[in-house]
């Protein structure tokens, strides 16, 4: 065939061009137009539940966040509270029973535990320490976990003591707390009359924590220990 008549037959004979992408959208928009008249009521419901969980959300953490700001309010009045007057515990405990979960209240309740132990009310301050080593809070649970410790301590009762620590130390062995759980624990294995074990923990301890306060303690009564 000519070049000529080739060409025009090619020009003659057009491939279908490939229907544009928006024919593509206009369809599937027609087809959901066709849903949705055809399942009006169930579309409106499904919106309407979305709506509600949209704005039930938004309800939500602002009401979480009411609640931590009110807490928090509630805690420092408190804490002012005792700070004038040791006494008045029961303005701790009312943070606790107004915002029941919240940091605030265990805030208020290791508050409580300390005023306690620094009123020598040993016992008392280990009942109110104790609930808090479940808490959520790495920090708050370390600290209640080693007022704890130090309250049975001063209760005499060693072996808790020694429990509670060797149990804290195994499950956080990278704890900031870590020169203070030692030296509690070795300090109940000595007054536990468990002298060689209090001397392998004080001898631990001026090992790893060495410029600490508590390698300088365990130096202390290491000499006293092997005099």
């Amino acid at each position: 065939m000519p070049y000529f008549y080739y060409n025009k037959y090619m020009n003659n004979k057009q491939v279908a061009a490939p229907q544009p992408e928006k024919d593509v959208l206009l369809s599937l928009l027609s087809s959901i137009t066709n849903y949705v008249k055809t399942h009006k009521q169930s579309v409106i419901t499904v919106l309407v539940i979305l709506v509600l969980a949209v704005a039930l959300g938004y309800a939500y953490n602002a009401h979480v966040k009411s609640v931590q700001e009110k807490s928090w309010a509630a805690y420092y009045k408190a804490q002012l509270a005792v700070m004038t007057d040791p006494t008045a515990l029961t303005q701790l405990d009312s943070v606790s029973m107004q915002f029941p979960g919240t940091n605030a209240a265990q805030y208020a309740q290791l508050l409580k535990g300390d005023i306690l132990y620094a009123q020598e009310n040993y016992a008392q301050a280990a009942d109110v320490y104790k609930p808090l080593l479940s808490a959520k809070n790495e920090t708050l649970r370390t600290v209640a976990t080693l007022s704890l410790a130090a309250s049975e301590q001063a209760t005499k009762d060693y072996e808790s003591s020694i429990k509670e620590m060797t149990k804290f130390i195994e499950k956080n062995p990278k704890s900031f707390a870590l020169p203070q759980a030692y030296f509690t624990l070795a300090v109940s294995q000595e007054l536990a009359g468990k002298t060689q074990e209090a001397t392998e923990t004080y001898k631990q301890i001026l090992a790893d924590y060495t410029k600490t306060y508590f390698g300088t303690m365990a130096k202390d009564r290491l000499a006293v220990l092997t005099k």
